[in-house]
């Protein structure tokens, strides 16, 4: 066989797997695509979730109120993008979530807050007593 018989059959092959994956694709098309969308849907309704949380821990209620309030507004605002499908258990999670979340960067803020203070508390003069070099 010739180099010009080689490139043919690599064409050759080359244009049969195309047309295998091509076929593959076609037959899972809906599958990718309904997997696609529920994974659109999930982050829409985690970036609710976390909005609503926010919103929620500025208001002056209880714990249970904030709660009752977050998941009411994703529920809202889950209707008026049109997105059905999405179980109160899942929109319970994603605000469980967004609160820990919210609770973790707090809690980070409040470990990362004290190194400040103190940095200040060691730049301020000293009024009492006189720094030396030990002599």
């Amino acid at each position: 066989m010739t180099s010009k018989d080689w490139i043919y059959m690599a064409m050759t092959i080359g244009g049969y797997l195309v047309a295998v994956i091509a076929g593959l694709y076609a037959k899972n098309k809906a599958k990718i695509n309904k997997t696609t969308a529920a994974g659109k849907a999930m982050d829409v309704v985690g970036q609710l979730a976390t909005y609503a949380v926010h919103e929620a821990d500025h208001a002056d209620m209880s714990n249970d109120s904030k709660r009752k309030y977050a998941v009411e507004a994703v529920a809202q605002g889950l209707s008026w993008l049109g997105i059905k499908g999405v179980t109160p258990v899942m929109i319970n999670g994603a605000v469980e979530d967004a609160v820990n979340a919210m609770h973790l960067a707090n809690s980070q803020q409040a470990v990362d807050q004290p190194a400040d203070t103190k940095q200040q508390v060691v730049d301020q003069p000293a009024d009492t007593k006189e720094v030396t070099n030990g002599k």
